[in-house]
């Protein structure tokens, strides 16, 4: 099975060591939640995926390839990013904005991957409309299709629900959902802990930078697990919707 496998990785920021000797194996073609408190290491493993940073040691392999030895427009054909609170604050249309996602293919007829990816994130409607007239669930929709508009089969998502109602993120979510049955593998940082085990198909919890449980979503979520991660208390409730259970954090 095709994987992104990160072995003995280490690295982080100047002053800050955020992982060491980090060694995991995510399989490709899933949904994938990364979850943990503040400072875990979420969204910085994503920019060592997108090489926003260089791991100090260790490397990271995407189907066996070093991603070291990849360019980063190399890079971009493989991955899409969607950062956390991306902005866009000139007068595009939202093709334009799209279009953007097509960069690393200079001088290619875009216009059928920017009308496909506008469709798989129905936001053909708003083809002409300028981005800053968008809602915050639109404009989530649009940095999405920017990412898939790179033809790549990997989606980096940073909180990508961050500051929308529960209607755009369950929009959001079911869009994702929708992608990975398609083919497309995401790999989401998710701080809504419902949200990750309604939509993932696998968790990857991290606190302080370490591994604290990875595997499927069902069996990876439990009352000691969140405990010891988060220092809550939980209960076990029964979704009928979903015909199974979901830990809930217990409020007083």
């Amino acid at each position: 099975m095709d994987s992104l496998r990160f072995e003995n990785l280490n690295g982080g920021y100047d002053h800050h060591m955020v992982f060491k000797d980090l060694n995991i194996v995510l399989p490709l073609g899933s949904f994938i939640a990364l979850t943990g408190p503040n400072g875990s290491g979420k969204s910085t493993l994503l920019k060592f995926i997108y090489k926003q940073i260089k791991p100090t040691g260790g490397a990271i392999y995407l189907k066996d390839h070093n991603l070291k030895h990849l360019k980063q427009k190399e890079l971009a054909k493989e991955i899409g990013f969607v950062a956390q609170n991306g902005r866009l604050e000139y007068a595009f249309t939202v093709r334009e904005a799209v279009e953007m996602g097509r960069y690393v293919f200079g001088g290619t007829d875009d216009s059928k991957a920017v009308e496909h990816a506008m469709q798989l994130c129905d936001i053909e409607h708003l083809e002409h409309t300028i981005v800053t007239e968008l809602s915050g669930g639109e404009m989530q929709r649009v940095f999405l299709a920017r990412a898939l508009c790179q033809d790549g089969k990997i989606l980096l998502l940073d909180e990508p629900v961050n500051h929308l109602d529960v209607r755009h993120q369950r929009q959001m979510m079911i869009l994702l959902s929708s992608l990975v049955k398609k083919g497309y593998t995401v790999i989401c940082v998710l701080h809504d802990l419902l949200l990750a085990q309604v939509y993932s198909e696998i968790a990857l919890v991290l606190k302080a930078g370490k591994v604290v449980s990875f595997g499927p979503t069902g069996q990876v979520f439990s009352k000691d697990l969140l405990r010891a991660v988060y220092h809550i208390e939980t209960h076990e409730i029964f979704d009928p919707s979903l015909g199974r259970s979901l830990w809930m954090p217990s409020w007083q």
